[in-house]
């Protein structure tokens, strides 16, 4: 698959966003119009099905910590992830990502409902490159290793 998108679904509170391909960063904008909207909501949940996708880049890694630790702050939930990639697996618990979720593998958690996609329509550059500013604060604050890896990102996205 050349490339992704990403699915919503609901299910008694609990809301599921299933990744499929390779998500990067040019869907992340309307990703996060969405996730915004469903967070500033009464959520009971939150579940991120990473388990078919074949890559998430790393601005979609920091919206992800980023609509997790606002759940977490509104609604007090405890995001999950669910995720069979072992490569996936590598990424996320070396950028900390077990210390603000709960991860999980397909077997383990309860099989994602059908979802429709969240649309993808095109953005500003303005509005691309604060999502990319925004999602890599959050990595840079997630762990020593976030910090390492994307302080310099952030900085030169800032002086663009």
């Amino acid at each position: 698959m050349a490339s992704g998108h990403v699915t919503h679904a609901e299910r008694d509170g609990v809301h599921v966003l299933r990744y499929f391909g390779r998500v990067d960063y040019m869907s992340a904008p309307a990703i996060k119009r969405f996730t915004d909207d469903l967070v500033d909501r009464n959520i009971a949940g939150l579940v991120f099905d990473l388990s078919e996708a074949e890559n998430l880049d790393s601005t979609n890694l920091g919206l992800l910590a980023r609509v997790a630790d606002r759940a977490q702050s509104r609604s007090g939930c405890r995001s999950v992830i669910v995720s069979t990639r072992d490569d996936i697996n590598c990424v996320l618990s070396s950028m900390g990502f077990d210390q603000m979720f709960t991860i999980v593998g397909r077997d383990s958690a309860d099989p994602a409902p059908a979802g429709e996609a969240i649309e993808s329509t095109p953005s500003a550059e303005a509005e691309l490159r604060n999502v990319m500013i925004e999602a890599h604060r959050m990595l840079v604050g997630m762990s020593e290793a976030g910090r390492i890896q994307f302080e310099e990102v952030v900085r030169c996205l800032e002086t663009t």
